[in-house]
């Protein structure tokens, strides 16, 4: 086994797979649930959504039946714990838009996307039993976690996000509004889009490339074809952020090559579903 094979064997055994009696499976960091941290990615299954969309397509800006979506997302609130009305959701722009949710923000995007939060692709929180959920289908989830405070947090960190450092300033935001240490916080990589299908163009690489060495070494020039590690980009800056490496589990999982699980923009041509990235506090 060689460095590569170990590093990844390291962090698989940091998440854990789910299935609950409804169906519905997920990720989860598993330290972060052995605290009793509510949170994790789900899977594809365990909904009611139809083909494109099968099953468990939490969003409602992708064209899918708005009843099968809500039904999908009461079915999740099921794990989660919480009623449907308290999700508090965002409109995603690929941005590096944070926002703290309290009691004005819960709720935002629960049963309608025209009331989810606009221009946001992180929300968090230190208000208890206050669900959020951001949707991702290739894009990587990413969950905060302050045990001492306690606070939390989801990201979605796109190339775009990754490229703007959205995790690292997630922390930063963490530390001005709720006090948090970076050295304590814990984090779940979730399930997205692996270096071997995430193919970018040369300008896209370029930026990587120019962040520095640590970050050069996450693109990968193949024979006519250029991918980026954004698994690999967002562990590097959650530790420049202060995040102990042990305290940062990554996904077993890429979206792309696994159409049973998870939903893909990329291989499903851009029509498809939206898994849920979630979090809350109790």
């Amino acid at each position: 086994m060689d460095e590569k094979e170990r590093d990844m064997e390291k962090h698989v055994s940091r998440t854990i797979w789910v299935t609950h009696k409804n169906g519905i499976s997920l990720e989860a960091g598993r330290k972060m649930n052995e605290m009793g941290f509510c949170h994790g990615v789900t899977g594809r299954g365990g909904g009611v959504s139809k083909a494109p969309y099968d099953s468990l397509n939490v969003a409602l800006h992708v064209g899918d039946d708005p009843k099968a979506v809500l039904e999908n997302r009461r079915r999740l609130c099921q794990v989660i714990g919480c009623s449907l009305p308290d999700i508090t959701m965002a409109k995603q722009t690929h941005e590096d838009h944070i926002v703290a949710v309290g009691a004005a923000e819960r709720g935002c995007g629960a049963g309608s996307y025209a009331t989810a939060l606009d221009h946001t692709d992180v929300l968090m929180t230190d208000e208890k039993y206050t669900p959020l959920l951001i949707c991702v289908a290739d894009c990587v989830p990413i969950i905060l976690y302050d045990f001492h405070r306690p606070a939390c947090a989801v990201i979605h960190a796109g190339w775009r996000g990754t490229a703007a450092r959205i995790a690292a300033k997630t922390v930063f935001a963490m530390t001005v509004a709720y006090g948090s240490r970076p050295e304590e916080l814990f984090a779940f990589i979730g399930p997205s889009i692996s270096a071997a299908h995430f193919e970018v163009s040369r300008s896209t690489a370029d930026i990587f490339k120019k962040s520095g060495a640590m970050y050069a070494s996450c693109v990968y020039d193949g024979e006519g074809a250029r991918t980026v590690d954004l698994w690999k980009v967002n562990q590097l800056q959650l530790k420049e952020a202060g995040l102990r490496e042990e305290h940062i589990a990554m996904t077993r999982f890429c979206v792309f090559s696994h159409a049973d699980k998870f939903f893909s923009y990329r291989r499903d041509g851009g029509i498809t579903g939206r898994m849920a990235a979630f979090a809350m506090l109790s």
